[in-house]
């Protein structure tokens, strides 16, 4: 006998596979884009919190050089005319650690003495516009780069020497080599910045790589680049580019104030597309066993429940050719219990997706070293809040001193400082507070519906237990924090303004406190 049509085991069956198919397919797009979309937008914000950090730290390191040149050209000035020049340039070299050589020359240019002494340059008269500029002005200067009397490309910090009298006696110099290991690569060739693909670049005003990890671009004009073109307007913020060399980059930016230098945070985009693969894929391979096994349970599934209704058609076909009607009708499944069943499988293989999804989407919402929510959470807790006219107080809170942690025990210490904060914050809030780590050290408690002098205690409780607890470090910590109240009527920036304000008031105050901002952004004490 002819069959005609496909069996209906295969029409459900391939009806169910397509669709857990195309579920899974749909899923894995919107993950992927989603978690691209998030990890290029983490990118960005680290980038720029992380060359502004570098800025800083090139800022400080560039004044605290020249503080140093002044203090040792003062000394060299009202020093003995018989002292020993060479042993004054080493105390300067070894104290300081930021030239990788130093020297003294007359009011004529000619170098008196030098360190290292086997440069060779003693005796003679240094005649680079560095020099002549030093010379002719006789005011403290941090020079551009150039290329110096030994050959090497070099910065120069020079300051002015004078005798007590005031007479001008010559130029104490400093140089920095920038084609060799030189204090830029201390600061910003750390493990952190190279994580993923990222570096740190730092340009002149005049658009000249001063530092790169990749020695030999040292030198060359990037001006072109719109990074830096920006940044060189004393501009700061994150954007994707093209950078010189045609690569596209996640950068983050920011000026060094000291002498119009900026500083290049960036992250090839094709680290961000590669660890999105890498993660979908995961998913991908974590899910085959399972949709696997779902298939098959498809396919027994819906050839048993159709058997009943292949009875029925045969059946049916039996009468119609026979003409027989004495046939005893098959018993089998009503088509309501089909359709169910079928309903309940699709659900859970729509249902394996969505938790895949959620898990995905709740990875780009939490802060990876804390385990709090992110930035982006926040504000989207406090956009909702603020639409459903809830009131809430906003505590944001400062690790003091956190710079110094850094520092001095290492990054990986600073981190688990800022796991310890974040582990008191989780302690202390309570179950409908939302705790987020706002960036760097700065941390962010959301309180629905609390009064401000609730939230003070909360702050305090969190301070006091710190204060008393020892840290990472193995020493206790302090913290200062900023507290402003937000009603239905109240602006979101206006109530960030008012607890930033709290937050500097307590700051100034001496670190260690918490304070209240008044209604009138004028913070109070509590």
């Amino acid at each position: 006998m002819k069959r005609k049509g496909f069996k209906l085991h295969f029409l459900v069956a391939a009806t169910v596979i397509f669709s857990l198919l195309l579920t899974l397919l749909v899923s894995s797009t919107a993950g992927y884009q989603s978690n691209k979309e998030a990890l290029i937008n983490n990118s960005l914000e680290l980038n720029g919190i992380n060359a502004k950090k570098a800025a800083d730290t090139t800022n400080d390191l560039l004044a605290s050089a020249k503080k140093t040149m002044a203090v040792a050209a003062k000394q060299i000035g009202t020093a003995s005319v018989h002292q020993d020049h060479v042993h004054l340039l080493r105390l300067i070299k070894e104290s300081s650690h930021m030239f990788n050589s130093v020297f003294v020359t007359d009011d004529t240019g000619i170098v008196v003495a030098t360190l290292p002494e086997n440069l060779g340059t003693t005796g003679k008269k240094l005649e680079s516009d560095a020099i002549k500029v030093a010379l002719s002005q006789r005011v403290p200067l941090i020079s551009e780069p150039y290329t110096g009397i030994t050959g090497r490309y070099i910065i120069l910090v020079s300051h002015p020497i004078f005798d007590e009298n005031g007479s001008f006696l010559g130029v104490l110099g400093g140089s920095i080599y920038l084609n060799e290991p030189n204090v830029f690569e201390v600061l910003l060739n750390s493990e952190e910045n190279s994580t993923a693909g990222s570096y740190i670049y730092v340009v002149s005003k005049q658009g000249e790589l001063l530092y790169h990890p990749n020695k030999s671009r040292i030198g060359e004009q990037v001006s072109a680049n719109s990074a830096v073109s920006t940044v060189l307007t004393g501009a700061q913020g994150e954007k994707e580019v093209n950078n010189t060399v045609g690569k596209r980059m996640l950068a983050g930016y920011a000026p060094v104030g000291e002498v119009g230098w900026g500083v290049v945070s960036q992250t090839p985009y094709s680290q961000i597309k590669e660890a999105s693969n890498k993660l979908i894929l995961k998913i991908l391979l974590y899910s085959a066993p399972l949709i696997l096994l779902i298939i098959i349970a498809v396919i027994l599934l819906t050839r048993y429940i159709s058997s009943p209704l292949y009875k029925l058609a045969s059946f049916a076909e039996a009468i119609t050719i026979d003409g027989q009607s004495n046939l005893k009708v098959p018993s089998g499944h009503s088509w309501n219990y089909e359709a169910n069943e079928l309903r309940k499988t699709i659900e859970q293989a729509v249902l394996f997706m969505q938790n895949q999804i959620s898990a995905l989407s709740l990875e780009a919402h939490k802060d990876t070293l804390t385990g709090l929510n992110n930035r982006r959470t926040m504000d989207r807790v406090l956009q909702e809040w603020q639409r459903r006219k809830l009131s809430f107080s906003y505590i944001i809170v400062d690790i003091d001193h956190f710079k110094s942690v850094n520092d001095t025990f290492g990054h990986h210490v600073g981190d688990a400082v800022l796991q310890f904060l974040a582990a008191k914050m989780m302690e202390s809030a309570r179950a409908d507070d939302v705790c987020c780590r706002y960036g760097g050290e700065e941390f962010v408690i959301l309180s629905p519906g609390a009064d401000v002098r609730n939230a003070y205690q909360l702050a305090e409780t969190i301070r006091q237990s710190l204060e008393s607890t020892p840290s990472p470090t193995g020493q206790c910590i302090s913290i200062s924090a900023g507290i402003a109240a937000a009603d239905e009527h109240s602006l979101l920036e206006e109530t960030k303004q008012m607890a930033d304000a709290a937050l500097y008031q307590s700051k100034n105050n001496g670190r260690n406190r918490s304070t209240i901002a008044a209604q009138s952004n004028t913070p109070s004490l509590l």
